[in-house]
């Protein structure tokens, strides 16, 4: 018998397994591509980017998956050492120091785990945790293998860290940076990619022309274009046509030193200093974006309540307008009012009304905001947005929202305040919000006409409630 504890991390494994499988097979396909375009006498390639596969890893399963992950990890590094030629006894040993050292860096991160993209903080305890990672994890795989030889240590803790400073940071960037991510699939992002990608080549493919500050350039451009995870991606493209093309004997690297090791430690170096070149542009414009969206938030958030403003509630409608219209969906919305805000101003002063506004503020978001978008048109009138819902569809919560006005306790000396509600269905006669705001007033009106507590609806305005 599973405990209650037993049982829902064995839920939580199984909700998990798609994606701890994907990484698993990603860090094989890393792995593979790695080994195969690598001709180093250790048999150690130039980047090892499947290290950077299972960090990410680490970060974004949940803690009951982690043991999953690592499991399938180690499989993938064992199948792919075996297939490169790698001895099992020593791809044992590889594979050992490649898991202990992705779990040094997840460990070594704590809390700073790429929450917030571009975060100084963030980047710089992840240099020092891969730093530490790929040192240890050297150590490691030089005990395991019997070899401790300095070529041998620095290559191996050289390609872990290239490979964790240019993979973990795009998948994690990608998880979580939404703003930039949107941009990656757009049709002028792939104009982005094939351009860097060309420069690239120019750059790598041939020893003509010293050409290799076209990738820089190119970085550059997709990094304004496409932001921090744009800058990520671009890193990422850069060091695959450059690690083939160099392990493949093309290009200046390799037409200008003969040793292969002295090849891979100068395309290490100049990968370290093209992410030390754009990283900081990436996340300065990153944190000006960010600042540019708070500031935008902001503004289109109504200080006393917290709702979206005039503008920002009447450009939601128009959007769900064109929506209605294009997919042919029911569209309803409500324009609330409070009964005689004006006079208890006057009577009791701005504070109280204040007070009104934020109390009936709760009251809406708890009646309507589960299915609906809300903001205050101004003063004391709000609007709700109901998109898929027709006018009867969302009469009865409108009406509660009502009954519970009436019936809450204000102050003592406050005994009694009402609201009236008009509400309104997109029709195909609506060209544009002020016509079906229109209907919505005329409704309001109707109901304030009739003795105003009321809730009516355009067209057949039946009155809802009690005066």
């Amino acid at each position: 018998m599973l405990k209650p504890s037993e049982n829902l991390e064995r839920k939580v494994m199984v909700r998990h397994l798609p994606i701890t499988l994907a990484f698993s097979l990603l860090y094989l396909v890393c792995a593979v591509a790695a080994l195969i375009v690598t001709d180093a006498e250790d048999g150690i390639a130039a980047i090892w980017p499947a290290s950077g596969v299972f960090v990410a890893g680490l970060f974004l399963v949940p803690r009951e998956a982690r043991v999953v992950l690592a499991a399938g990890v180690g499989f993938a590094s064992m199948g792919a050492n075996v297939v490169g030629g790698v001895p099992w006894i020593v791809a044992a040993g590889y594979t050992a120091a490649n898991i202990i050292e992705g779990f040094i860096v997840w460990r070594l991160m704590g809390r700073h785990r790429f929450a917030h993209p571009g975060d100084p903080v963030a980047i710089i305890r992840f240099a020092g945790a891969l730093i530490a990672g790929g040192v240890a994890s050297a150590l490691m795989a030089g005990a395991l293998s019997m070899n401790f030889s300095l070529e041998f240590l620095w290559s191996w803790s050289s390609t872990v860290m290239l490979g964790l400073a240019t993979v973990t940071p795009v998948i994690m960037f990608l998880a979580s940076d939404r703003h930039d991510r949107r941009k990656l699939v757009r049709p002028g992002a792939f104009a982005v990619y094939a351009l860097l990608v060309a420069m690239s080549l120019a750059a790598f493919a041939q020893h003509t022309y010293p050409l290799l500050f076209l990738p820089v350039v190119g970085l550059a451009l997709a990094t304004s274009a496409l932001g921090l995870s744009g800058a990520a991606v671009g890193i990422l493209l850069v060091t695959a046509i450059g690690s083939y093309l160099t392990a493949s004997g093309e290009g200046p690297v390799s037409e200008h030193f003969d040793n292969i090791q002295t090849q891979v430690i100068y395309f290490q170096a100049y990968l370290v200093c093209l992410i030390a070149a754009i990283m900081p542009l990436a996340v300065l414009i990153r944190r000006h974006q960010n600042e540019a969206m708070q500031n935008l938030e902001l503004a289109e958030t109504d200080q006393l309540t917290g709702m979206a403003t005039r503008r920002k509630i009447l450009r939601q409608l128009e959007q769900a307008m064109v929506r209605a219209r294009r997919d042919e969906t029911p569209l309803a919305i409500a324009m609330v009012d409070i009964d005689h805000f004006k006079s208890i101003n006057d009577r009791f002063g701005h504070v109280q009304g204040d007070d009104i506004l934020s109390t009936l503020t709760n009251l809406m978001r708890e009646e309507l905001e589960a299915t609906g978008k809300l903001g205050r048109l101004g003063g004391e009138e709000f609007l709700g947005i109901f998109e898929g819902e027709s006018a009867e569809d969302i009469f009865e919560r409108c009406e509660k929202l009502r009954e519970r006005a009436a019936a809450h306790e204000w102050s003592h000396d406050l005994k009694h305040v009402t609201i009236s509600i008009g509400i309104a269905e997109y029709r195909d006669r609506h060209r544009i919000t002020g016509e079906m705001l229109r209907d919505a007033d005329l409704a309001l009106y109707r109901a304030k006409d009739e003795g105003r507590n009321l809730c009516l609806v355009y067209e057949d305005a039946a009155p809802a409630g009690a005066q």
